[in-house]
C-alpha cells in the first residue's frame, strides 16, 4: 500500500506507488495530485488541492489515468477553475458551483447523419441546438472517431454522458476526456495568412497578427495588460473565446465575468459569455492548479478548433503560471537556472506556444488556435527570463510603455519597442482584400512615428524651435498620429472597437492632414503658424460612429 512519506507545500512525496506512471493522477489522503517524477517505487506528486492537514502515512491510491479535460456542450459560456471545474461566478466570489453537473442535465441533441452512413475521423455526426438555453451562441459539434454509424438518436434532449451514437460498435457520447498535457490531432497545419481582427488600431494597423498566430503582451503594473487583453477578448473576430486568469486577483475575474455577461455579442446579438469559456485560477486558488490551467485552457481551446472554429487562448498572465513552477523546483530541489526559474522554462513556454496555428482538422475543415499570453515582469523588468524566453518563440510582441500608461495613453502599446514577424505577409493580405491604401498607410505611419520619435530625443536637447520647419511639421505629426489614431478609449461605445474600414479611413484623414502641412512649408509658411491651428475635429474624428 504507497504511503505519504513528506508533504512540503504543493509537493507530496509518496513510497511503495508500484507502477504508477508519469503524470498519473493520485488521491493522497483526499488530495488530488499528478505524478511529475519517479525513482523506483518512490515518486513524487503535485497536489491540486491545499495540502494542509494531510501527514506522512496517508494512503495514497493511483486513478489509472492522466489529468485530463473534460470536453462536453457544458463549456460554452461556462467559468471553471484550473482542473475544469465549474465554478459559480455570480457573485462577488468565485466559488465551486452548487449547480447541477453536465452529466445530470439535459442537452438538445439533433443528428446529422443516418445509420450505416460510414464517416471519417472528426466528422460532426450531430450537434447541440444553439438556440436552446444555456447551449452556448455556437453549434458544438459532436464528432466521430470513424467508422460506420451502427445507431443514432432520434432529435431529443439526453444527457451529456448518454451514448448518442455507435460508431464501429463504439458508444459515442457527447463529452469525453482528453489528458491536457497532449494536443488534440489534426490532419495538417496550414499556413494562411489571415489577419485576426482585435479592434484595437495600433494592433490591426502596426502590430497584426495572424489566425493561429502567437502574441506576447510584456508590460509592468499598472500598464493596463488585463484591459487590453479584455478589450481583445470582447471584440475579436474569433468563434471561440478561452480566458485563462491565472493567479489573478479574483476581483478582477469577478469583474471581467461581469461585463462579459452584460455585453451583446455583435455576431450572434445574444450574450458575449455564450461563445466564451473562463478559466479562473485566482492568486487564493491552489498554486499548482494555475500550472495545469494554462494546459487545460489550450486543450478547450483545440476541442473547438477541431469543430472548425477560431479559437483564441487569452492567458493572463503567463508570468504567474512560470512562478508556480518555479516554486514547485525549488521545493523538489531540481536544478534552478536564471532567478531560481528551473531549467527546463524555455522547453515548457516553447511547447506551450506550440500548440497555437491554423490546421486542416481531422473532418477536413479549417481551424486555428491562437495564444495571447500576458507576461507581468518584476519590476517592469523586460529582460527577465519568462519575458526574454517568451520573445524567442512568438510571432508578435505587444510591449505595454510605462510612459505611455502614465501619460493616459490607451492602450499604452509601444509601437518602437513592439514587433510583428507577420506584418508583411498580413500587409500583402490586405492588399489582395483591401487595396492598396491599407499597406501604403501602415508604412506612412510606421514611418513618420519613428522619425517622429528620432526628432523628440533630439528636442529634449536643443529644443523644437532650432529644427527647420519639416521636422517640426513631422513632430507635430506623431503628436496627431498618436492621439487621434493610436490612442483609443475602452469606455467609449464608439471608440472601444474599431474596424479595420474605418481605421485606415482614420489613418488617411491624418495623413492627408500632414501632407498639407508638409506643403504650406514648403510654400514657405513658417512652422509656427502650422502648429497653433486647430487640430480639435481631426483627432476628434475617431469620437464619430
Amino acid at each position: 500500500m504507497a504511503r505519504v512519506t513528506r508533504v512540503n507545500g504543493p509537493l507530496i512525496e509518496v513510497h511503495g506507488l508500484d507502477g504508477a506512471a508519469m503524470f498519473e493522477l493520485v488521491d493522497a489522503g483526499g488530495v488530488p495530485g499528478e505524478v511529475v517524477a519517479l525513482t523506483g517505487d518512490h515518486a513524487t506528486v503535485q497536489a491540486y488541492e491545499y495540502t494542509g492537514g494531510l501527514r506522512p502515512g496517508a494512503r495514497v491510491a493511483s486513478l489509472g489515468a492522466p489529468l485530463s479535460a473534460r470536453l462536453g456542450p457544458h463549456l460554452l459560456g461556462g467559468i471553471f477553475d484550473g482542473l475544469l471545474r465549474p465554478l459559480d461566478g455570480t457573485g462577488m466570489w468565485l466559488e465551486p458551483s452548487a449547480l447541477r453537473t453536465s452529466e445530470e442535465r439535459s442537452w438538445p441533441f439533433r443528428p446529422l447523419v443516418r445509420v450505416d452512413t460510414t464517416v471519417a475521423p472528426g466528422t460532426p455526426i450531430g450537434m447541440v441546438d444553439a438556440t436552446a438555453d444555456g447551449a452556448g451562441a455556437l453549434p458544438y459539434l459532436v464528432l466521430s472517431p470513424g467508422g460506420t454509424i451502427t445507431a443514432i438518436r432520434p432529435e431529443g434532449g439526453y444527457a451529456a454522458n448518454t451514448p448518442v451514437a455507435s460508431v464501429g460498435g463504439r458508444d459515442i457520447t457527447m463529452q469525453w476526456l482528453w489528458p491536457v498535457r497532449r494536443a488534440l490531432p489534426y490532419r495538417d497545419r496550414l499556413d494562411d495568412q489571415v489577419p485576426l481582427i482585435t479592434g484595437q488600431r495600433v494592433i490591426d494597423l502596426l502590430l497584426p497578427v495572424r489566425r493561429g498566430g502567437t502574441v506576447a503582451v510584456p508590460g509592468g503594473f499598472g500598464t493596463g495588460k488585463t484591459v487590453l487583453l479584455q478589450q481583445i477578448a470582447k471584440w475579436c473576430d474569433a468563434d471561440v473565446v478561452v480566458y485563462i486568469g491565472c493567479g489573478e486577483r479574483g476581483n478582477e475575474m469577478a469583474d471581467v465575468l461581469a461585463e462579459l455577461r452584460e455585453l451583446a455579442d455583435p455576431r450572434t446579438g445574444g450574450r458575449l459569455l455564450d461563445r466564451t469559456v473562463v478559466i479562473a485560477n485566482t492568486s487564493n486558488m491552489p498554486m499548482m492548479a494555475r500550472e495545469a490551467s494554462v494546459y487545460t485552457g489550450v486543450t478547450v481551446a483545440e476541442h473547438f478548433r477541431d469543430m472548425g472554429y477560431d479559437a483564441v487562448v487569452i492567458a493572463d498572465s503567463t508570468s504567474r503560471w512560470a512562478e508556480a513552477r518555479r516554486e514547485f523546483a525549488s521545493r523538489g530541489g531540481a536544478l534552478s537556472a536564471e532567478e531560481g526559474y528551473p531549467a527546463d522554462l524555455a522547453s515548457a513556454i516553447a511547447a506551450f506556444y506550440e500548440r497555437a496555428g491554423p490546421v486542416t482538422t481531422l473532418g477536413g475543415k479549417p481551424g486555428s488556435v491562437t495564444i495571447i499570453g500576458a507576461v507581468s515582469p518584476p519590476g517592469g523588468d523586460l529582460t527577465e527570463p519568462v519575458t526574454t524566453h517568451t520573445q524567442r518563440f512568438v510571432r508578435a510582441v505587444w510591449s505595454l510603455d510605462r510612459d505611455l500608461a502614465y501619460s493616459r495613453h490607451y492602450p499604452a502599446v509601444s509601437w518602437s519597442g513592439s514587433f510583428s514577424r507577420d506584418g508583411a505577409a498580413l500587409a500583402a493580405c490586405h492588399a489582395r482584400n483591401d487595396g492598396r491604401d491599407w499597406v501604403t498607410s501602415r508604412t506612412r505611419v510606421a514611418s513618420l512615428l519613428a522619425e517622429a520619435d528620432r526628432l523628440s530625443a533630439l528636442a529634449e536637447l536643443v529644443g523644437t524651435a532650432t529644427f527647420p520647419a519639416r521636422e517640426r511639421v513631422v513632430l507635430l505629426a506623431g503628436r496627431l498620429l498618436r492621439e487621434g489614431l493610436l490612442q483609443q478609449s475602452a469606455l467609449s461605445p464608439s471608440d472601444a472597437y474599431c474596424a479595420p474600414e474605418r481605421t485606415a479611413r482614420l489613418a488617411r484623414l491624418i495623413l492627408d492632414a500632414v501632407d498639407d502641412c508638409l506643403r504650406l512649408t514648403e510654400r514657405g509658411t513658417p512652422a509656427g503658424e502650422i502648429e497653433v491651428r486647430d487640430f480639435s475635429d481631426l483627432l476628434r474624428a475617431k469620437e464619430r460612429p
